[in-house]
């Protein structure tokens, strides 16, 4: 399932009861803040921008931290934006005065606007709530000292920005503590790890009972994916899903870390009658807020040992090789459906009775193909001529496929391409970049072996049917992979069609 989203209206709103459209939509540009307070004025919840954001990892502790800073005068900063990081400004030093709860949601900024030198958001991720501990004096100094924090930034691209009279400061992104303003509840309802409910449910199921209704949720799910992109589901979700609730009728996460694991131990209980042993299921259940956002809860770390000492970014990698794995299980799921005496889940099913293509198993979905097949009929797309050879699907020497390659004489130009199948799960635009790089070497390979007195130039791009996002922008420049966004087929005949 994707992230909730929301707009700066909307966010807003919901969080601290700010309309900022009371002068007319017109005037949202100056009327949207950076942050503010809570309608009861007892918390300030602020704008963390997803690019700005700096993962530095803890040996001491064996994790990754999270910081941002705020607060600051920006040499950058004109007209609207000036006033509104003053006013920023004023309510940090409030709320850090009165010891108020300092709340950041992560926001995705307006790409067009970067360009123009600017910042708006593009939207806010709901899921994505935090609280913010400010480092100051022998805190500060002592992470400082160990962490080389500043120079995180550095390697970001984002020192050196603040005016020296007015600096910013650092916060870290830290564990809630408190109820998250305008999330209905999202620091108490995405508990995973505790056995215990605190709250009457008004099911009154036991954990293997869960178990067994939870399996083929989590399987119809697998199966429902398209284009080897998994959307993960989180803990919330997946409670909602189950029927789960809490005596108010919200949807009651905690305990969901014990049924995962009898989920776990209803597959295990199949092994032995399978030709090959099943990946790990329940990873694609996910948290939606905290540090580890996105993230497995810690029981992985029964199935996975080591898990906890990893980094972030090490997490996420383990994960998102684990989500292949799921997804290339395909229909062998329900033959573990079938030996855990549950229903099969059946294809879904288009006009005239037939199984759909795509979203089977991982199939390719529509959008995907199209992309392709546009792309393939418009070389100009990424510098290529129509006269040149132009293949779908092409095959490498290693086994992988390129989404759509061209070939001259001088010039060979493969592009792997992500339609808006991938917002479902954002890192696999990260996903693209690695794989250009790889098919990149490949070819590069292939044509010392095949010409070596007379190697044609190699080029491979990203092509996306969205925008890429910003927080994968650094890491595409940085390994000089060409992203080109917003294709939109029109008029597109595929080979199915004709």
């Amino acid at each position: 399932m994707a992230e909730r989203t929301v707009g700066p209206h909307e966010f807003w709103l919901q969080t601290c009861g700010l309309d900022t459209h009371r002068r007319g939509p017109n005037y949202a540009r100056l009327d949207t803040p950076w942050n503010a307070f809570t309608a009861d004025g007892s918390k300030l919840v602020c704008t963390l921008w997803v690019d700005l954001i700096v993962d530095v990892h803890d040996p001491k502790l064996g994790r990754m931290r999270r910081f941002v800073k705020m607060g600051g005068r920006s040499r950058r900063w004109k007209g609207v934006g000036m006033q509104h990081g003053q006013e920023a400004r004023a309510n940090l030093d409030k709320a850090i005065a009165e010891r108020l709860p300092i709340f950041g949601f992560e926001a995705e900024p307006n790409v067009a606007a970067l360009e123009r030198g600017e910042r708006s958001v593009k939207h806010f991720y709901l899921d994505r709530a935090h609280q913010l501990q400010g480092r100051i004096g022998l805190s500060l100094y002592e992470l400082e000292t160990r962490l080389h924090i500043e120079e995180a930034f550095r390697q970001r691209g984002l020192a050196d920005q603040d005016d020296p009279n007015l600096p910013s400061s650092l916060f870290e992104l830290v564990d809630v503590t408190a109820e998250v303003p305008g999330a209905g509840g999202l620091a108490n309802g995405d508990t995973s790890d505790e056995h215990e409910l605190d709250q009457p449910l008004e099911s009154n199921l036991s954990a293997d009972e869960y178990a067994r209704k939870a399996l083929p949720i989590l399987v119809a799910h697998v199966l429902q994916q398209q284009d080897d992109v998994m959307a993960p589901i989180t803990y919330r979700r997946l409670a909602e899903l189950l029927g789960r609730r809490s005596k108010h009728g919200d949807p009651w996460a905690r305990g969901l870390g014990f049924v995962l694991g009898r989920v776990t131990a209803l597959i295990d209980g199949t092994r032995d009658r399978l030709p090959e042993a099943p990946p790990f299921l329940t990873s694609i259940v996910v948290l939606s807020s905290g540090p580890n956002v996105g993230l497995p809860d810690k029981g992985v770390s029964d199935v996975w040992p080591g898990y906890e000492a990893m980094s972030r970014d090490e997490k996420r990698a383990k994960l998102a090789a684990e989500f292949q794995r799921v997804l290339a299980y395909g229909s062998r799921w329900n033959e573990v459906l079938r030996l855990a005496g549950l229903p099969v889940i059946e294809p879904p099913v288009g006009p005239g009775g037939k199984p759909k293509s795509g979203g089977w198993g991982s199939g390719e979905s529509e959008a995907h193909l199209a992309l392709k097949h546009y792309v393939r009929d418009h070389p100009e797309l990424v510098g290529a001529r129509a006269d040149w050879e132009a293949n779908v699907e092409y095959a490498l020497r290693s086994a992988d496929e390129l989404d759509v390659m061209f070939i001259s004489d001088r010039t060979w130009i493969g592009v792997e391409v992500k339609s808006r199948v991938s917002e479902g799960n954002a890192a696999d635009y990260e996903r693209g970049i690695y794989q250009v790089v790889k098919y990149r070497a490949v070819l590069e390979a292939q044509a010392r072996a095949d010409s070596p007195d007379a190697q044609p130039e190699i080029l491979v791009v990203l092509l996306l049917e969205r925008e890429l996002p910003a927080v994968y922008r650094a890491l595409a420049a940085q390994l000089r992979v060409t992203v080109i966004e917003g294709i939109v087929p029109t008029n597109v005949q595929t080979e199915r069609d004709s």
